[in-house]
């Protein structure tokens, strides 16, 4: 028994160590971002206020812009409402007073995603945020490595990725940024045989 408690809070960390904060805001009478790609274990933060109410809502009031509460969801919260996604689900939520308006979103849960479990240990990236350029610097036993770069909704950006074989043991890698990717938050995952691990990576 005691061993089942230490895989399991072994698994909670494996999640808290990776697991990444998410903001929707209220921008005039939509949501930004309106759909959210996300893991379990990650935390989300939807705003809400009293000309704003938020309500969650099932999939088909979703669909035909009602505003009655899904039965089995978070109800209705006139103020910011933060939570850690638990499981893999989709949530559609909207804004009681707007959603004729169009405002309403969707946050996509997974299991799997960007955010897995790896074994390569001491990663950094710097600078953070970067310009026009980065560097990662990582420990591996693998002999090669795949670097992607993903928006926040999870989305890969297109044009971006870096292959490189590596000998092992402590890797550093420069990367230079082209200009067609746009200022923002993304993230950076590493990816060598069955192994991968995400970074947050802020471009100025």
């Amino acid at each position: 028994m005691k061993k089942i408690y230490s895989l399991l809070f072994l698994a909670l960390l494996s999640l808290g160590m990776n697991a990444t904060s998410y903001t929707v805001s209220i921008a005039g009478t939509s949501y930004s971002p309106a759909t959210l790609t996300v893991s379990i274990g990650d935390v989300v933060t939807i705003q809400a206020n009293p000309s704003h109410p938020l309500v969650e809502v099932t999939q088909a009031t979703w669909a035909s812009n009602s505003n009655t509460p899904s039965g089995t969801g978070f109800g209705t919260k006139t103020s910011n409402y933060t939570f850690t996604v638990t499981s893999a689900n989709t949530i559609y939520y909207v804004c009681q007073l707007h959603v004729g308006m169009g405002m309403k979103g969707m946050i996509t849960v997974g299991t799997t995603g960007i955010y897995e479990a790896s074994t390569m240990s001491h990663v950094e990236v710097f600078p953070n945020p970067a310009k026009d350029h980065f560097t990662v610097k990582f420990n591996s036993s693998d002999n090669a490595v795949n670097i992607k770069l993903y928006s926040i909704c999870g989305q890969e950006m297109e044009g971006f990725s870096v292959k490189k074989d590596i000998t092992g043991g402590i890797t550093t890698i420069h990367v230079e940024l082209n200009n067609n990717i746009p200022a923002g938050v993304y993230f950076l995952q590493l990816s060598s045989n069955s192994k991968k691990i995400t970074r947050k990576l802020i471009i100025d």
